[in-house]
């Protein structure tokens, strides 16, 4: 648990996380202030400190994530 928790976050891995959530908003139509993005962003980031620690690893793990799809889903709901 305490590697998970002390996961560093660098320019550049701040940026590709940044990138990837960006992309995952445009993809589902989720404005960037709605609380869909907010649970969004803890998705992404918690699978980042998970280990998922480069951006095609991100990017995969986000695409198989069930929140990160409910949340898409319900985001074409409203």
């Amino acid at each position: 648990m305490r590697a998970f928790l002390e996961r560093p976050f660098g320019p550049t891995e701040l940026q590709f996380i940044d990138e990837a959530f960006d992309d995952w908003l445009v993809a589902n139509r989720v404005l960037k202030d709605s609380p869909e993005a907010e649970l969004a962003a803890a998705i992404i980031i918690t699978l980042f400190r998970e280990g998922h620690d480069t951006r095609s690893a991100l990017e995969t793990a986000m695409s198989k994530h069930r929140g990160l799809k409910d949340l898409a889903d319900l985001a074409s709901r409203s």
